[in-house]
């Protein structure tokens, strides 16, 4: 394969010759560019509106990528607005290089009619400008070598997505081995990307130039784009393209219409200013605008994943015509014909004479006045589940450009009381609505984990959910038993899991520092549904569906699950009913999978079932985690027992729109009891820092003998007084305190006072100075 690549190199120099001079002069090199930056950089007048950031390097040749911000007080980061402008993705569309360039000019020295206008945008915006995201393949069209190269140079073998030291391309279009396209390379919807060498079926037939990179993500200029826009929360941005087929040319692309007419929750206000932008660009040599259309393909762009991840609004360009590269006279007509769209986008961002419809405003802490950095901002007429959380940044700043209406607002942060508003916003200008969150006091809570005896195999650290109403939050505890956690107050469902103990589960109301002892055992019941010794279908007595069952269970065989024919159309895999060998007051689940749904409308439902096939305990997952695997649980708890279990997998779909489904790795039902579920707190609430003696329910219930109670928080003694239904007492015994959370006591029933013993009931009544507690058992007399 080298023999033919160096044919190729050879077979190149003429075309070399013909194209260099082809290329018209008037477009820029990659070396002019960062002259022409750094030339600027020179002109004192420009010191403090002007600055330019090396915000990565290109994959193979380690170019700096640059970014440019033109602002008033450029050199520090301030609560204004911002907007992005990508010159080039694609190393043969090299017209919006040329725009980019042309407004850093007309923004730094702008002609006389335009300088008012530009001074506005410099002192209340922030206009970023990447020249080039893709400066290698910049090179190679400049170069010569080819100048319908769209990739980067990112090195590949032909016998596969590996290095070989050798520039493998072909001149003419497509070919190209080496190289990934960079508007395929973002993780959102990445998978429908081109593998690797695969073919173009189009009639334009440009082989392999659509390759979307090993991973997501794994392309430099890819993560230095999406790092900057995580850090600025970019409000418009446009990226420039051209079509060298001219199917595309000449047309403004927004987010997005997928198949079943699905569009994003701010369809009508990015729709309405895509329509203004292809309204404000003319045609070459015409007097008809460009056309604004949706998206509809999924294949990790770069617009998509700018909305979904930052709530930016991009516009993806295509300028000029099938004549990508034309020569002077026709790119100064083109970037003429291009700046009303960036100018606008400009001025919307602001409201400057042009509709102003925003929803903005600070969030600040109610105990400090100072800004809150991360809290959540929802607008529920404009909220899906395919949407990354908007939030305020480092100012406390939030941004939502809308439609003029009322819009109800909550604003939540973990740690705060929530807020909801109705705002309206109108054209006239932007509507500011400040908001304080008032933080909820926060408590100590200690928890001792000591119901279980060292060395226990745990390969992992426990966790806690606490879960409420509107909020749910899971922290991380270190690998022991004693932790001490800081807790919002309000009522909460608190649970802990840790590996395949027991979980534990309360709901508790937290109004002061508390002491939670917390019994985690290890399970008396363990069932494997799947895993490396069950691999098989063997568990699931009915499977509904294309379920594949190969080193995990999948949803199908194929790469992606199929759409629905009927909204009643479901996957399902169901186990038989599993009957404990005793009853049990908690059951649990553990799934370790990935999954990929369309969010809202696909899902997985994880179901535990009775006897009669009610549900007792079900979870819903839609949307993505596909990038690893991950553990959930699935828990049921109540103080009235079960004697049985029935597991069931449910995916649903609808009509349009497929993803990968679940991979599931392995599935584990286990049970157990915790005895201190029952547990009645004499004085105040559980767990709360008092004086007060609080006694568990007797365990294990029913017995075959040996039976116990743990006292807490006991520092007097008591007497423990055993006794029969007829009210016989068995036994008596004074107990001193020993500990001063958790005391356990343990009794044989066989071993009475009266030497005989009999099957029935029995009742233990705990006597301290100042309470008396009765707790009552089942002996089966073996």
């Amino acid at each position: 394969m080298k023999a033919i690549g160096k044919t190729v190199a050879l077979m190149c120099t003429c075309f070399v010759l013909n194209n260099a001079q082809a290329l018209d002069s008037r477009y820029h090199t990659f070396p002019e560019i960062q002259e022409f930056l750094d030339s600027l950089d020179q002109i004192s007048d420009f010191n403090s509106i002007y600055r330019v950031d090396t915000i990565g390097y290109s994959s193979q040749e380690q170019l700096p990528i640059f970014a440019v911000k033109i602002s008033y007080n450029a050199e520090i980061k301030e609560d204004e607005p911002r907007v992005l402008f990508i010159g080039q993705i694609h190393a043969e569309e090299i017209l919006g290089v040329e725009a980019v360039l042309k407004l850093i000019t007309e923004m730094l020295d702008p002609p006389p009619a335009e300088l008012q206008h530009m001074d506005i945008l410099k002192q209340n915006l922030e206009t970023w400008i990447i020249p080039t995201l893709n400066p290698e393949g910049l090179n190679v069209v400049h170069d010569g070598l080819d100048v319908s190269f769209r990739k980067n140079k990112k090195d590949f073998s032909p016998e596969g997505p590996w290095p070989n030291n050798y520039f493998d391309y072909d001149p003419a279009i497509g070919e190209d081995i080496d190289g990934v396209d960079l508007n395929r390379n973002f993780d959102f919807n990445w998978v429908f990307g081109d593998t690797f060498m695969e073919p173009d079926p189009s009639d334009y037939a440009a082989h392999y130039d659509y390759y979307q990179g090993t991973a997501p993500w794994s392309e430099p200029e890819i993560r230095a784009v999406r790092d900057l826009a995580l850090e600025n929360d970019y409000v418009f941005s446009i990226a420039w393209h051209s079509s060298r087929s001219g199917s595309l040319s000449e047309k403004v692309y927004n987010s997005w219409r997928w198949d079943g007419d699905k569009k994003t929750p701010d369809n009508t206000t990015i729709k309405g200013i895509g329509d203004q932008i292809a309204e404000l660009i003319l045609k070459e040599n015409s007097t008809d605008t460009y056309q604004s259309l949706y998206g509809q393909t999924r294949n990790g762009k770069a617009h998509d994943w700018f909305y979904r991840a930052t709530g930016c609004f991009q516009y993806l360009i295509e300028c000029g015509t099938s004549n990508l590269q034309p020569d002077s006279a026709l790119i100064e007509d083109t970037i003429d014909r291009l700046m009303p769209a960036m100018l606008f986008l400009m001025d919307r961002t602001i409201g400057y004479n042009t509709d102003a419809s925003q929803i903005t405003g600070i969030v600040t802490d109610g105990s400090t006045g100072m800004p809150l950095e991360d809290a959540t901002i929802i607008i529920d007429e404009l909220h899906s589940g395919v949407q990354k959380p908007r939030k305020s940044d480092e100012f406390g700043r939030y941004r939502r450009i809308v439609e003029p209406g009322t819009y109800s607002v909550r604003y939540e942060k973990s740690g705060y009381y929530p807020l909801n508003f109705l705002v309206t916003a109108n054209p006239s200008s932007p509507t500011t609505q400040n908001v304080t969150l008032v933080p909820l006091p926060l408590h100590n809570v200690d928890i001792t984990i000591a119901s279980f005896q060292y060395p226990v195999d745990l390969d992992e650290n426990p966790f806690l959910v606490i879960a409420n109403e509107g909020i749910s939050d899971t922290m991380e505890m270190d690998f022991n038993q004693n932790h001490s956690l800081t807790i919002p107050e309000g009522e909460w469902e608190f649970t802990i899991y840790w590996d395949y103990l027991i979980p534990w589960r309360r709901t508790i109301t937290v109004t002061g520092d508390m002491e939670l002892d917390v019994n985690m055992p290890q399970p008396s019941w363990m069932q494997y549904i799947y895993d490396e010794t069950v691999d098989d279908s063997s568990s699931f007595s009915t499977i509904i569906g294309p379920w594949a069952f190969d080193n995990s269970i999948r949803t199908q065989e194929e790469l992606y699950y199929a759409n629905a024919d009927s909204l009643d159309s479901i996957f399902a895999l169901e186990t038989d009913l599993y009957v404990f060998p005793q009853e049990m007051n908690v059951v649990a689940l553990r799934i370790n999978h990935q999954w990929e749904f369309e969010w809202d409308y696909d899902s997985l439902r994880i179901i535990l079932m009775d006897s009669t096939d009610n549900t007792i305990a079900e979870m819903s997952l839609s949307g993505h985690h596909w990038s690893e695997p991950i553990r959930h649980r699935l828990m049921i708890a109540d103080t009235n027992g079960f004697n049985n279990i029935k597991v069931k997998l449910e995916v649903s779909r609808d009509e349009t729109i497929n993803y990968r489904g679940c991979n599931i790795n392995s599935i584990e039902l286990y049970a157990g009891n915790d005895y201190t579920l029952g547990i009645v707190t004499e004085g105040p609430g559980i767990g709360q820092k008092s004086e007060a003696v609080s006694v568990t329910n007797i365990y294990p219930n029913p017995s075959t003998g040996m039976i116990s109670i743990d006292l807490i928080n006991n520092r007097q003694p008591v007497t423990m007084l055993v006794y029969n239904l007829l009210g016989q007492e068995v036994h008596f015994e004074k107990v001193r305190p020993q500990y001063r959370q958790r005391q356990p006591w343990r009794y044989n029933l066989l071993d009475n006072i009266s030497g005989t013993t009999s099957s029935g009931v029995y009742f233990v009544k705990i006597i301290s100075e100042q309470q008396t507690f009765t707790r009552k058992c089942v002996l089966l007399k073996p």
